[in-house]
């Protein structure tokens, strides 16, 4: 069999976690990445893991801040390195192993961009259409984590609205019986048995 790279040859099978902000994506990561064959990949967290006086962590201040996305040609990039690095590290064996993405891809572009390296096996959107909720947890969450890009409720109203209009979109471009809907207005070990309920 061909080394798995990422500029793909072979592809990487993934999970793809999608929701908007306060959903729980994160915290389903970050949780099956506690089960073995589960290497969990959050944008969010890479990004803010970049020194802050660095180029790259200053850009992604940048738009933090304003509760924007990203541009996709960093993303991808820091998205790829990361990989690269599990890879060669062994923290990763893509023969064996499910990546699991939170916040990534989160456009069109972004998909189609890693489509010849990810094989997205399953779909797993995370609905919690009350945005009372989706704020109350952003903000709680940024207290504990000291995360002030996500106290102020007009950023975290403007990151769910161009999730509704950049990122939910790509339900639509994936085949409908990967797709699975899961009630995120639930507690975070009876969404997680929802995920673990539609994998064969």
């Amino acid at each position: 069999m061909d080394e798995p790279h990422i500029e793909g040859r072979v592809k990487f099978p993934s999970l793809l976690l999608l929701g908007a902000p306060g959903s729980g994506k994160g915290t389903q990561g970050q949780i099956l990445a506690r089960i073995p064959g589960f290497v969990h990949i959050s944008s969010g967290d890479l990004f803010r893991s970049l020194d802050p006086g660095s180029e790259l962590g200053t850009l992604f201040r940048e738009y933090s801040d304003r509760g924007r996305l990203v541009p996709d040609d960093l993303t991808i990039r820091v998205w790829q390195e990361h990989v690269r690095t599990l890879v060669a590290s062994g923290a990763y064996d893509p023969s064996t192993d499910f990546l699991v993405l939170d916040g990534i891809p989160r456009n069109a572009n972004q998909l189609a961009r890693i489509s010849d390296s990810v094989d997205i096996r399953h779909v797993f959107h995370l609905c919690c259409p009350n945005r009372e909720v989706l704020i109350r947890r952003v903000a709680g969450r940024a207290r504990q984590a000291n995360r002030a890009d996500d106290l102020d409720p007009k950023v975290i109203l403007e990151r769910i609205a161009v999730y509704e209009t950049e990122t939910k979109p790509l339900l639509g471009r994936i085949p409908p019986d990967r797709i699975h809907d899961i009630d995120a207005d639930r507690l975070p070990y009876q969404v997680l048995r929802q995920i673990l309920d539609s994998l064969p």
